[in-house]
């Protein structure tokens, strides 16, 4: 029989095997973590129990689980003093190992591929019995990364934690890398890195901020504090020799040596290391990198209204007073290692490539354990790619007190410039046609004084630079688009649907943080923008971000990410290089297949906005059965408005877009959307100037758009004289038809003849014309126009668009102001100065009736009560003018073709005579166009803030939880209760048929 051989008993002590003994003693004895909240004053001398902190722990794992958050919250309210002297201990002790000859230990000799133990938890920082000053500079790291965020949590531990951590101290400041740092890379010319710094400008040679901080009252008094200790350790172990950086890059004796991690910004080479070591120094990069995080963190214990005035210590040191050139390493080393993850490969596709993933998935979602990550350079390197595009996002993105952007030259937005910022849903909308105060992007800009992490991100100019962090940004969101959307894009996401559970957290990048470093590229650095819209990646750029927001516009915990994507959107189409690209530059990069639209970029552009808009909610729904209100409108004003940034360059649309766009603008005009909230009106608005900027520029080179609107004509014109109680009435008489649809019998059609409610809007609109002077549309009148229109509003939408969820008023019988529509040879008739006399006219009938009131309230949401004010208010700065004058231009001589000839074969005709019509004669003076990009506010900052903050906070949740458990006040926290784990009945269905034929097997062979 075979026996296993019998383990040695020195294996313990040659291995570290079989020790968990001493580590519960840790987490139940007196003498371990207890001791903190039950001893007070433990002598900082008792080497015998501060030392267990260094040389217990053989991963973070442990530490996380061994010294629970209780356990400090505890210690701080019972004993702080002991808290105060194992911080000491722990960051002194750090700074000691820093310079100690014998750090870095040597790495692990044994190879993971010919160790037959490798599933058991082998420390890999060395054995039991002898000293190893590696295992105790990360243990120091692992334990801090416990205890801070504990700290930064307490109600009242601002004042203790200043007291320990910034009080300025009598240790004489040392430079980085005092400890035989080599500095020959700072002087020498032939060194390949750091050709950062734009030449022609005169900030590049601006002086940094002195590097010694000043304290409370001011004063430059003492040595460093505690903290500056702390943040000037870790920098400096970013980048040490045989722990961070492979052994060779050691020069002489000088194990810190400043340079780049890998080639690319700033670097064309990367220091050799084979593919153990690389997976060793990965592992302790993403340790110090963790404990970066955990100190620029103390942002997220800050109310959002404190944010912008009330600094973060520790992030405005290391963004001010680290040097310049360790920042450059630093950001350089980041910005690389995201651009060369492992996401940035060829894409091989195909089923084989499924089937890889889902074995993949498979073997960790069975058989990881927390002991095998030290080996597996796959995890090491992925680990080390999602925490750093955490700490890059968050460096960039930190604008508090003096880091906030300089405000160079430059005044507030004019009119025509103005956007809308981020607003709470919980908030009312501002008036929709005021522009907002604020600057413009180029109006703030980062500065040596101020965050020296985006001020170097703003300096990266060189071409290959530019290219290299385009594309290989581009390649990863790509891949992981594919791998999200694709028939096979399983790996370990399809586990979870066979009830399967992959390892507690994916060690993946966050494909949202990634997305905001592109937005922080795009905005920070004026040359990679002017690199993206004047080249021809531009609509790459734009397929990706509306790729993205249509995978997660349906996911509630992506309702941020799907805000910050329609910004980024935004910021886009402002530029016109970009939409002068949309009408003849392809896209180049794999899209989804269901995403796919055939034409030009344009045509997915439109396309993309009006599937993300139509499937966020249904138009005008009566119901409360849809998404809440806000969850998805603070998406369509910036949507919205970059259709009308790059209306003035589109050019050949086709029918479906054509459709889509008339089709939104007469969604939006709905009295049931247009009534819900304050804001509301501004999107008919966007769309109105949308369709106007068409019609000035390229009207004969877009006949199906000029189609479309003639054929929807009547949504126009009674936009022009929508009064609050014909919009309410509108309102009632569709709940009733709905309610009426819902409970008659299938086939049974609702008379619309003889409804009281639509013949007395249809009386108050007669009336409106009389008291203007203009005649009441006769029957005969009405019915010319139906027999006229009606078939043109039936065709209105393709098949394509009648399949959407989106309900919008159409045309012809089904129109919301259908009763109340002027026949087109009136509308003939009448004068253009009566036109526009009719435009600026108020509600001359009573709406100051209780039941009318009672309506109004019913149908604001959030509190808002529309009245006949508002209504007039925004009304009449509605862009309808132009349009007005097309259609009564137009109309009339389309129909007299469509009368003319056969009805199946209008269509091409009127098509013909629309590409050779000329609005010269028509149309007013047109006024130049005036994009609008997305300005940022000091509401807008905070909320990137916290949206960022909160992805890093999910990110880290498991296995470790960083920041479980503690008080963030940045943004909400609520805690899901736990689910426990069960087979689904997909595996109970594989199980039981797999035994049922083993059964039958075994039946057919008695």
């Amino acid at each position: 029989m075979f026996t296993l051989p019998k383990l040695p008993a020195q294996l313990p002590d040659a291995f570290g095997l079989l020790g968990d003994g001493a580590k519960l003693n840790f987490r139940t004895s007196e003498t371990g973590v207890r001791r903190l909240a039950e001893y007070k004053n433990i002598s900082p001398t008792d080497d015998a129990y501060w030392s267990q902190y260094l040389t217990l722990f053989d991963s973070a794992s442990d530490v996380f689980t061994l010294i629970s958050s209780n356990d400090i919250y505890r210690a701080l309210l019972v004993c702080p003093q002991n808290v105060s002297t194992l911080l000491h201990y722990l960051i002194s002790k750090l700074v000691m190992l820093k310079g100690d000859h014998t750090f870095p230990s040597p790495p692990p000799s044994i190879s993971s591929t010919l160790n037959p133990l490798k599933s058991l938890p082998i420390s890999i920082t060395g054995n039991g019995n002898s000293r190893n000053p590696t295992k105790e500079a990360l243990n120091c790291i692992r334990v801090l990364s416990r205890v801070l965020p504990v700290v930064f949590g307490l109600e009242t531990g601002g004042s203790w934690e200043d007291e320990i951590l910034w009080k300025k101290g009598a240790t004489p400041r040392t430079s980085p890398g005092e400890y035989g740092a080599s500095t020959a890379g700072e002087t020498d010319d032939s060194n390949p890195q750091f050709v950062i710094e734009d030449e022609d400008d005169d900030e590049a040679h601006t002086p940094m901020l002195p590097r010694t901080p000043q304290t409370a009252t001011g004063a430059s008094q003492g040595g460093p504090s505690l903290a500056e200790r702390l943040i000037d350790t870790l920098v400096d172990l970013l980048f040490c020799c045989g722990f961070t950086l492979p052994v060779k890059a050691q020069i002489d004796h000088h194990k810190f040596q400043h340079i780049i991690w890998e080639k690319g910004v700033g670097s064309t080479f990367t220091p050799s290391a084979t593919s153990r070591e690389q997976a060793y120094i990965d592992n302790n990069r993403t340790e110090v990198l963790r404990l970066l995080l955990v100190l620029l963190s103390k942002q997220i214990y800050n109310s959002p209204a404190s944010n912008l005035t009330t600094p973060t210590r520790y992030a405005q040191y290391f963004v001010q007073k680290v040097p310049r050139k360790l920042v450059l390493t630093t950001l350089c080393s980041l910005l690389n290692v995201i651009v060369n993850s492992p996401l940035n490969q060829a894409q091989t596709g195909g089923i084989s490539a499924g089937i890889a993933g889902v074995g993949k998935g498979i073997s960790k979602g069975l058989n990881q354990l927390p002991y095998t990550q030290g080996w597996n350079g796959d995890d090491a390197r992925e680990s080390l790619i999602s925490i750093s595009v955490q700490a890059l996002v968050v460096l960039l993105d930190y604008q508090s007190s003096s880091a906030r952007d300089s405000v160079s030259s430059g005044g507030s937005l004019p009119v025509e410039s103005a956007v809308m910022s981020p607003i709470s849903p919980s908030t009312s909308h501002p008036p929709p046609m005021t522009p907002m105060s604020g600057q413009r992007p180029e109006d703030r800009a980062p500065s040596p004084k101020t965050n020296h992490f985006r001020y170097f991100l703003s300096k990266i100019h060189r071409p290959a630079d530019l290219k290299y962090l385009l594309d290989g940004i581009l390649a990863v969101l790509g891949e992981e688009l594919i791998k999200r959307s694709g028939l096979l894009s399983m790996g370990l996401g399809a586990l979870e649907g066979v009830g399967v559970k992959s390892r507690p957290t994916s060690s993946r990048p966050s494909m949202q943080e990634v997305l905001i470093l592109l937005w922080k590229l795009f905005d920070i650095n004026r040359k990679f923008r002017a690199y993206v819209v004047e080249g021809d990646r531009a609509v790459d750029v734009m397929a990706l971000i509306l790729c993205y927001c249509l995978e997660l516009k349906d996911k509630p915990k992506s309702n941020g990410i799907c805000r910050a994507l329609s910004y980024m959107l935004q910021s886009l189409s402002a530029e016109p290089s970009f939409g002068t690209q949309l009408s003849h530059t392809p896209i180049r990069i794999a899209l989804p297949s269901k995403w796919n639209v055939v034409g030009t970029a344009a045509e997915f552009f439109i396309s993309a906005i009006y599937f993300i808009v139509s499937n966020s909610t249904t138009f005008g729904s009566s119901s409360n059965t849809g998404p809440s209100p806000g969850v998805f409108s603070s998406l369509y004003p910036a949507l919205i408005i970059s259709i009308a940034n790059v209306a003035p360059y589109l050019k050949n649309l086709s029918v479906s877009s054509s459709n889509k766009l008339i089709h939104l603008a007469a969604a939006f005009a709905d009295p049931r959307l247009l009534f819900a909230e304050e804001g509301n009106p501004r999107l008919v608005y966007f769309m109105l100037d949308a369709i106007v900027s068409i019609l000035y520029r390229h009207p004969s080179e877009n006949p199906n758009l000029l189609y479309s609107l003639l054929r929807t004509h009547v949504v126009f014109q009674d936009l022009g004289t929508l009064t609050l109680s014909q919009g309410l009435r509108e309102i009632k008489r569709r709940e009733e038809e709905e309610k009426e649809t819902n409970s008659r019998v299938p086939g049974k059609r609702l008379s619309r003849d003889r409804d009281p409610l639509a013949e007395q809007a249809h009386e108050e609109k007669a009336r409106m014309l009389a008291a203007e002077g203009l005649s009441s549309p006769s029957a005969e009148g009405l019915a010319h126009e139906a027999a006229n229109s009606g078939p043109l509003a039936n065709t209105l939408l393709t098949s394509s668009v009648d399949s959407l969820t989106i309900v919008s008023p159409s045309t012809g019988t089904s129109s919301w102001a259908e009763h109340g529509a002027t026949s087109s040879s009136s509308l003939a008739e009448v004068s253009e100065k009566a036109r526009g006399k009719m435009r600026q006219t108020t509600e001359s009938v009573d709406v100051t009736s209780s039941v009318e009131r009672a309506a109004a309230v019913a149908v604001g949401r959030n509190g808002f009560v529309p009245t006949q004010e508002w209504v007039t208010s925004w009304q009449q700065a509605l862009p309808l003018d132009p349009i007005l004058l097309t259609i009564s231009e137009l109309l009339p001589k389309i129909q007299e073709i469509q009368v003319s000839m056969n009805r199946q074969s209008t269509s091409p005709a009127a098509l013909d005579f629309l590409r050779v019509v000329d609005f010269k004669s028509i149309l007013p003076q047109r006024s130049p166009v005036s994009p609008r990009p997305f300005v940022w506010t000091d509401s807008s900052i905070v909320w990137l803030t916290s949206l960022i903050w909160g992805e890093v906070y999910v990110q880290n949740m498991s296995p470790l939880g960083i920041w479980n458990n503690t008080n963030v006040r940045l943004f909400y926290v609520k805690q899901a209760q736990a689910q426990p784990r069960q087979i689904t009945e997909t595996v109970s269905n594989v199980m039981g048929g797999f035994l049922g034929r083993r059964d039958s097997t075994n039946r057919g062979r008695a």
